[in-house]
């Protein structure tokens, strides 16, 4: 089960990763610029073999994930530049990326999230063919420890409506959950033969501020698939894609701005176990669960942050406005910046993941 898990993770991690890392290469080829290497995950190479461009195809020891190491690059991050060996500055002009155009430049930067949307959009609609549109039960299940928890609501309970509103799916609910941020929710559900309504306060004080809640804590018992028609498969495929890439990017802002807790923040135990979850739910599950983490990882990276494409995109549209290259100095200190902005975004996501796998409560009983 566990040797399950693994696969299903590698597998997942590995697909959307390459997806993008390949949406960069190919854009990046028809900028001009030389691709020197790409990488089916990290560390040692196990095997690699050259294509007819020069680029070595390889696959390595570790395999979550991989990357591109395009002409110039000083390392697998693309960020610094460095002049190969045996080669002049009239090569690097032809074929590194650090010298072309910025138009040029922010277009390979959005071939990695471009390409992860698209194949989002592509699988979405192959499994709306296959197995129909998924359709989330309204019987739940509840997180311990969170507000619907709090409030009494328990696992099996029906979600009848809210605020008033039927509600015929898990999506319904979704939807007003956002919407009643920083009130109070009322909620009427089905137990048995009773019908109990709660009232939620979709917020909480903090240092003597209300900061809005977004996050109910519950999540559906079941999923579903519904059959539907070659057009209803692809607005399918299109609505879902972009509602988890603005969900996502709505997220992110939210926590910046004190809307949203950064407990919510995950990090690779949480995609670890979405990745186990999916798959021991069936193909159909998995094969979706890669859609939206693709989808995520695309619309993350747009985020205007240093050391993500979108921190790239926003630097060469300046560039391109101002008619010149930023201070290299300059550009080493956002990056630096950025780099360390992801780090800690990454830290608060394991920090989160360890804290819900109660890692530190067993530490503590382990040394009483």
């Amino acid at each position: 089960m566990f040797l399950g898990s693994i696969i299903s993770f590698v597998v997942l991690l590995g697909i959307v990763v390459i997806v993008h890392e390949l949406g960069h290469l190919i854009v990046a080829r028809a900028s001009g610029v030389f691709c020197e290497v790409f990488s089916v995950g990290y560390g040692p190479k196990v095997c690699e073999w050259k294509d007819r461009h020069g680029t070595k195809w390889r696959l390595s020891l570790f395999p979550l994930g991989g990357y591109v190491r395009m002409f110039g690059d000083a390392d697998a991050s693309s960020v610094k530049e460095v002049i190969p060996a045996g080669y002049t500055e009239r090569d690097m002009d032809m074929m590194s990326a650090h010298r072309k155009q910025p138009w040029q430049r922010l277009l390979i930067s959005l071939g990695g999230p471009v390409a992860n949307f698209i194949f989002s959009i592509v699988v979405l609609f192959i499994v709306a063919v296959i197995s129909g549109v998924p359709k989330y039960s309204t019987v739940i299940t509840v997180a311990e420890d969170s507000v619907a928890h709090s409030a009494g609501m328990q696992n099996g309970d029906e979600i009848v409506d809210v605020n008033g509103k039927q509600i015929a799916d898990f999506k319904e609910l979704r939807e007003q959950i956002m919407e009643s941020s920083g009130k109070v929710i009322e909620i009427n559900v089905k137990r048995g033969d009773e019908v109990l309504n709660f009232s939620v306060d979709m917020f909480e004080e903090k240092d003597g501020k209300v900061v809005p809640r977004s996050v109910l804590g519950v999540a559906p018992k079941d999923i579903s698939y519904e059959k539907v028609g070659i057009m209803e498969a692809i607005r399918s495929a299109l609505v879902t894609t972009y509602d988890t890439a603005v969900g996502n990017i709505s997220a992110i802002f939210k926590i910046i701005t004190g809307n949203m807790s950064a407990t919510k923040i995950g990090g690779i135990i949480s995609i670890f176990k979405v990745s186990s979850d999916s798959a021991a739910a069936g193909l159909a599950s998995f094969i979706f669960m890669i859609a939206m983490i693709s989808t995520t990882l695309g619309a993350i990276n747009l985020l205007p942050v240093p050391v993500l494409d979108g921190g790239a995109v926003v630097i060469a549209m300046v560039e391109q406005i101002i008619g010149q290259p930023l201070n290299k100095r300059f550009v080493d200190v956002i990056f630096s910046i950025g780099l360390v902005v992801v780090a800690g975004l990454m830290v608060v996501g394991m920090w989160n993941d360890l804290v819900g796998c109660k890692v530190f409560d067993s530490l503590k009983s382990y040394f009483r």
